[in-house]
């Protein structure tokens, strides 16, 4: 008796027509939809027969096997519908319009794709992509109400279509004279969509979102050698009409390309174009790199979400974008009016981000009225054109140049500009006057945001007006949910959380007490989505804490007591009960992050920002202040910059925290312990000293002297007095008698005032803003900041040289002096800075060298010398510095080698030597570099090889050789570099002839982003490339 073997089953069956080919053991990320194209014979196969591996192993669904091994995160679903084009008793009965109807319901209420908040990516195989757009068409037409079906739609964010025939196909010239069992609904369908392709795919990019990403691949060998499906009758079909043994692709070129999207042809034919042979076969490559743009694309936007302190209602959200592509349809500038708090922000990113792509440069403009000047506005919007380089010194130096380029831009060009709270009439006049935007392109558009419409009047007429309202009953609770029950979206959600929590102690009976609470709560917080985040999150807080549950639900009774007792104050207004409601999250907290929150509201939250790193270094650098500092993100009273871990505050917040330090003292300006306020700091000047006990932070920006036409009169309290004495005869005495002074911020200050400052005794300073002050030499006083952590210098462009006793700064761990472009040398003395763990001497193009005792930073982990021309070279000591992890030597074009010595930097991660032509080898000891991470040489026009040894970079994962014009040829190790091939990037490499032995090369050429545009290259087995490959 032969071997009974167990019947192959592919997938666990969801639905009829949803089948889940991989549940993820970790946090779902991305969602997979598999769909397949025709069939001849049983279409219940095709779902996974349709991706077998030709890799020689049974039943190989690779969707199952391969996939998951590279995106271990992602849930893998596959459609099965009735595909057959023969029509029987079973088959061949559906058309088009009822596979999507039907698919787009399974999806959603049977499979809950696309209701995770992570993206849903369709892969495509030839018909299987007209599948794919009916099911956006319907979702978005037939079932625009359905809430789970848009909630499919906005996450959607991908489509990847294997020999999709967008404008037709071969099929139609032939199937329907086919005689091969009788003709269904679907081949008709194909014969109809040939001539009709134009009405799906209209209503298809009414449909598509802007920010969904598109790939499309195309076989490029005709389909000869098939199996028993629909090629086979495609064959005998085209040989009948054709007479002779004629090949055929069955998508043509022409018809597989989508016009939004990337495009690569594939030498395969129309069936095994989604059968790899292995994980490096280019039509397996083409898929996972495109998967991981998705990913990529997706985290970029929750930054862009997060940045926007109030997540709003995605249902609420849509339709506020939605109102406001209406009104820029019709109208050049358009108003966003509302209180803060509301949503301003918010909305206007979401639009930007959802439009820019439609532009031909774009520009967001964020809180205007807190810059320090409008120059540095201009200086973003110049940035963002592409006129600038983004430094505030090349708008000093060249102004009418510039805004002459600038309008010049504006006229020429499509531009898309946000202007975020734009705080005055006089900002919104001068900005449109500089760029010129009133006479610019007709098809440009401009979005302002402001809470007060008067200031818009004189530009916006009022039917180019939104005004963002307080959220409806409905909404408010989904925001507050989503923050107080661990992301929840529906009251389903909600239940099912707080039940969670209530089983533990089995106070179970306690739930209605707590919806009661919660209703309250919401209604309390009157529908503003700030009020509703930052109390969602601070009473969802006691739901994480060990508490019974009977003393949570205390806790939340008592917030909203004083909840309901936030009136607005006597004669003020609703941002008075705001910040009252506000504080209700601030009054919880911690002292040391009640500081750390003061801090950020009085100094860090305008024109000075950090990241989050140098914000705990200007704390003293203690771990602590990282868990305190997180805790202030997860009650959202601070939000951090997902990529550069910028920390910012809504200007709410940061007025309410403001008003905390005044509150404190009952607004007597001697007792406050923060000074942010020139005007505040001239009520406290007794003869020109500034004596308190109690100031810990103090900043005198706007007290600069400028020009000479002001002067602090002594016995004149804090009142300036016009003089006509020229500059150079004025002296001053200012003196700071403040014990507990950790912070000091003198930016934009004037040479003669910052030489006129004496500190009394021995300084507690941590932080020092000198940044764009105008001194030639550093101020005096800084040889007593013994216990200075963080000295920023940022753009003192007179700046030539630091004094040698700044190695007495013992305790510095941040120095910062880009842009300090007069600065020649540093001394010796810097190797005494032992602690340092960030130098930045970025654009200090002036700068010749590096003294060798800068090997005895052992703690430095980044240094920063980005276009320091004037560098030749690097000293030998650098390869002492065990710790470093990023070297950015991007654009220094004088910089002709590298040390050997940088071989033993065994913790570097990245290297950027962008730009450096003079440049030509690199040292053989790179090989050491094992923990490499990136390396950037693009344009670096003077390289002509690489060494042998780059080969052993094992956790090498980028490699940038763009536009290395004097690169000939590729050492014969490249091919070890398998961790490599998606960023390998070789662009306008015009002289590289040679790749190197190794076939690996060739596995590196086929995937996404291997890019060779202009290389002209062979093998060592002659293998020639065009001139116009590319991804």
């Amino acid at each position: 008796m032969g071997e009974v073997k167990e019947k192959f089953t592919c997938g666990e069956r969801v639905s009829d027509s949803i089948f889940r080919f991989y549940q993820p053991k970790v946090p779902v990320k991305l969602e997979v939809v598999f769909v397949h194209g025709l069939v001849d014979d049983n279409s219940g196969d095709a779902y996974w027969k349709t991706w077998l591996a030709r890799d020689g192993t049974p039943n190989n669904v690779w969707p199952m096997t391969w996939l998951p091994a590279e995106f271990p995160f992602a849930q893998v679903y596959a459609l099965k519908y009735d595909a057959s084009i023969k029509q029987t008793a079973t088959d061949g009965r559906m058309d088009l319009f009822l596979v999507g109807e039907n698919l787009v319901q399974e999806m959603v209420n049977f499979g809950g794709i696309g209701q995770n908040g992570v993206p849903v990516v369709f892969v495509c195989h030839g018909f299987g992509g007209l599948v794919a757009k009916q099911i956006v068409v319907g979702a978005n037409t037939r079932f625009s109400q359905d809430r789970k079906v848009q909630i499919l739609l906005q996450n959607i964010r991908g489509f990847n279509f294997y020999s999709t025939p967008h404008h037709g196909s071969v099929l139609a010239k032939y199937l329907h004279n086919a005689k091969r069992g009788g003709k269904g609904p679907l081949l008709e369908n194909i014969r109809v969509l040939s001539t009709e392709t134009s009405r799906l795919s209209e209503a298809f990019e009414k449909a598509k979102h802007p920010s969904w990403y598109f790939a499309s691949a195309a076989e490029t060998h005709a389909t000869s050698q098939v199996r028993n499906n629909v090629f086979a009758l495609v064959l005998s079909c085209l040989r009948m009409f054709l007479f002779g043994q004629y090949e055929q692709m069955v998508v043509e070129e022409a018809s597989s390309r989508y016009e939004d999207g990337n495009y690569l042809g594939l030498s395969e034919n129309h069936s095994d174009i989604v059968r790899p042979k292995a994980t490096n076969d280019s039509s397996y490559l083409w898929l996972t790199n495109s998967l991981r743009e998705v990913v990529r694309r997706f985290e970029v936007s929750l930054t862009v979400r997060e940045e926007s302190l109030v997540p709003e209602s995605l249902v609420r959200l849509q339709e506020q974008e939605e109102a406001i592509s209406r009104l820029l349809q019709e109208a050049s500038i358009i108003g966003v009016v509302g209180m803060g708090g509301i949503g301003k922000t918010t909305l206007a990113k979401a639009v930007y981000h959802s439009t820019c792509k439609d532009f031909d440069r774009s520009s967001y403009l964020d809180d205007v009225k807190s810059k320090a000047s409008l120059d540095e506005v201009l200086i973003t919007l110049l940035q963002d054109f592409g006129i600038t380089d983004g430094k505030t010194g090349a708008l000093k130096d060249s102004r009418n140049v510039l805004l002459e380029d600038l309008k010049k831009y504006v006229r020429q060009h499509k531009v898309l500009v946000v202007v975020d709270d734009v705080g005055t009439k006089e900002n919104l006049d001068r900005l449109l006057k500089d760029m010129g935007f009133l006479t610019g392109n007709k098809e440009s558009r401009l979005i302002v945001t402001c809470r007060n419409w008067q200031l818009l009047k004189g530009h916006v007429r009022h039917d180019q007006r939104y005004d963002v309202e307080f959220m409806s009953s409905g909404e408010d609770i989904e925001l507050f949910s989503y923050h107080a029950f661990q992301g929840a979206r529906t009251v389903k959600e909600k239940r099912r959380a707080l039940q969670g929590f209530l089983s533990k102690d089995s106070s179970e009976d306690l739930m209605d007490e707590f919806e009661i609470v919660c209703g309250d709560v919401v209604s309390a917080c009157s529908g503003l989505p700030l009020s509703l985040e930052v109390m969602g999150r601070f009473l969802g807080g006691y739901l994480k804490d060990d508490l019974s549950s009977k003393q949570c639900l205390d806790c939340w009774k008592g917030a909203l007591e004083k909840l309901k007792n936030a009136e607005p104050l006597e004669g003020g207004d609703d941002n008075d009960k705001l910040w009252k409601v506000l504080q209700i999250s601030y009054d919880a907290l911690y002292e040391n992050e009640k500081n750390m929150f003061l801090d950020i509201a009085c100094f860090f939250s305008e024109s000075v920002q950090y990241s989050e790193q140098t914000l705990i270094w200007i704390w003293g650098g203690k771990q602590s202040k990282w868990i305190e500092l997180r805790n202030l993100k997860e009650r959202c009273l601070v939000k951090i910059n997902r990529e550069d871990g910028l920390v910012t505050m809504h200007d709410q917040l940061r007025d309410m925290g403001r008003g905390v330090v005044r509150a404190q003292v009952l607004r007597v300006v001697e007792n406050m312990s923060r000074l942010w306020d020139c005007k505040d700091v001239g009520k406290l000047l007794q003869s020109n000293e500034i004596k308190s006990e109690r100031i810990e932070g103090l900043s005198l920006y706007g007290l600069s002297l400028e020009y000479g036409s002001k002067r602090w009169n002594d016995g004149v309290e804090g009142e300036p007095m016009e003089t006509s004495m020229p500059k150079n005869c004025m002296k001053y005495s200012f003196n700071l008698k403040c014990p507990k002074m950790r912070m000091l911020n003198l930016q934009e200050d004037h040479e003669d005032f910052i030489e006129a400052i004496d500190i009394e005794g021995s300084s507690n300073l941590q932080w020092l803003c000198l940044r764009e002050s105008t001194f030639s030499k550093s101020p005096i006083f800084l040889q007593q900041c013994k216990e200075l952590c963080v000295l920023d210098m940022m753009e003192c462009t007179f700046l030539e040289k630091l004094p040698n006793d700044i190695g007495k700064l013992s305790n510095l761990l941040e120095l910062n002096m880009k842009g300090c472009n007069r600065l020649t040398i540093l001394p010796q003395s810097i190797g005494k800075l032992v602690k340092l763990s960030k130098l930045d001497l970025s654009y200090c193009r002036s700068l010749t060298y590096l003294p060798e005792s800068i090997g005895k930073l052992s703690n430095l982990f980044e240094i920063n010398l980005v276009e320091c021309i004037g560098l030749t070279r690097l000293p030998e000591s650098i390869g002492e510095l065990v710790k470093l992890s990023k070297l950015d030597l991007s654009w220094c074009e004088g910089l002709t080698c590298l040390p050997e010595s940088i071989g033993k930097l065994s913790n570097l991660l990245e290297l950027n030597m962008r730009g450096c032509n003079g440049l030509t080898i690199l040292p053989e000891s790179i090989r050491e570099l094992v923990k490499l991470s990136k390396l950037d040489l693009s344009s670096c026009e003077g390289l002509t090889c690489l060494p042998e040894s780059i080969g052993k970079l094992s956790n090498l994962l980028e490699l940038n050789m763009w536009h290395c014009k004097g690169l000939t040829i590729l050492p014969e190790s490249i091919g070890e570099l398998v961790k490599v091939p998606w960023k390998l990037d070789f662009v306008y490499s015009r002289s590289l002839t040679r790749l190197g032995m190794h076939r690996e090369i060739e596995q590196l050429i086929g995937a996404q982003y291997a890019r060779l545009q202009g290389a002209h290259y062979t093998t060592s087995d002659n293998w020639r490339i065009g001139e116009t490959i590319q991804a």
